[in-house]
């Protein structure tokens, strides 16, 4: 049996918000969380209906930061739906909002783009104060994290553990270059215990230049199809997936990515249809230290890797850079 975990890192925009200012949180709201676009939404409603239909669980990783600007309304509005409707909800956190609060940043005259540039206490403190927020929100309390951008180090999983939550799933060794600065190799690919928490890779497979990740716009359906059945064949436990609440969109933010949205919908089908292989969440299939979460890494296919490529340029062409 493999376990697929689809994670939804779900966030505000913080690039919208500078951009279109903090008056304008209702539109950020329906182009980050709800995705409102002609075609119908295609945000956090839409990905958990889809999941829904073929009997999948999501993992919500809810970034509540912009409660520093929006207060926690703003984060019940993402919550209360991910919670009605079953689904679990973890924490997420992008720092970058800290700039945005102004007078109510809680570390004064302190920014940053990423966990790594703060100190172990100031991360401590970040924590703290999203978990906080996220609670207030209605969430139980998270027992997994991720960093936004992937941008965790060392001391982001001290203070995960310095604050009590067990998870954390910003390795992914299958992006070279990340704003991830953990100690941990690309070589490192099943789920260990490092720094006091319990790491959980993100699946990856080997591609034209070394590894590719494996999140729903970087990979086709035939190369996480065909990683999913790897993992099967291997019998690994766990395949971790990463999405985002607004990743069915174009770049713009304006309308449906068709060619991303199918290709979600596929692969929830694929999963449902698979033999062996089951949607599940940290509370429903927790990792065990040394499981393997499909960051192993499928061989190779030149085949499969042109064909995305192809892919990719024709969304590209019809939607932007996606």
């Amino acid at each position: 049996m493999t376990a697929v975990y689809m994670t939804i890192d779900t966030e505000y925009s913080a690039r919208l918000a500078t951009r279109l200012g903090l008056h304008a949180r209702q539109e950020v709201f329906e182009r980050s969380i709800t995705c409102v676009t002609d075609f119908g939404d295609v945000g956090i409603g839409y990905q958990m209906d889809v999941m829904e239909e073929y009997g999948m669980k999501g993992i919500f990783f809810v970034d509540p930061m912009p409660a520093l600007v929006w207060g926690t309304s703003a984060i019940a509005a993402v919550v209360e739906p991910i919670l009605k409707r079953g689904h679990e909800i973890q924490l997420h956190l992008h720092p970058e909002w800290l700039k945005i609060a102004g007078d109510a940043n809680p570390l004064p005259g302190r920014t940053g783009r990423n966990m790594h540039q703060f100190t172990e206490e100031e991360q401590v403190e970040l924590l703290e104060i999203a978990r906080d927020h996220l609670m207030r929100a209605g969430a139980p309390a998270p027992t997994a994290f991720r960093a936004g951008n992937y941008g965790a180090n060392d001391a982001t999983l001290r203070a995960l553990a310095r604050v009590g939550i067990r998870y954390d799933s910003s390795h992914v060794p299958g992006i070279s270059r990340s704003e991830c600065r953990i100690s941990l190799r690309e070589t490192d690919q099943r789920v260990v215990e490092h720094e006091g928490t319990i790491e959980v890779p993100v699946g990856a497979i080997r591609s034209f230049r070394g590894r590719r990740h494996a999140q729903i716009t970087a990979l086709s359906h035939w190369e996480m199809a065909a990683a999913l059945n790897h993992c099967l064949r291997k019998d690994y436990p766990l395949f971790n997936i990463v999405c985002h609440s607004f990743e069915l969109m174009c770049r713009k933010r304006k309308r449906a990515n068709a060619i991303i949205r199918a290709r979600f919908e596929r692969f929830c089908r694929t999963i449902a249809e698979t033999p062996g292989a089951k949607g599940a969440t940290f509370a429903s299939k927790p990792p065990r230290i040394g499981e393997t979460t499909g960051a192993a890494c499928l061989p190779q296919s030149e085949l499969r890797s042109a064909a995305r490529v192809a892919e990719q340029l024709v969304s590209n062409a019809i939607y932007g850079a996606s």
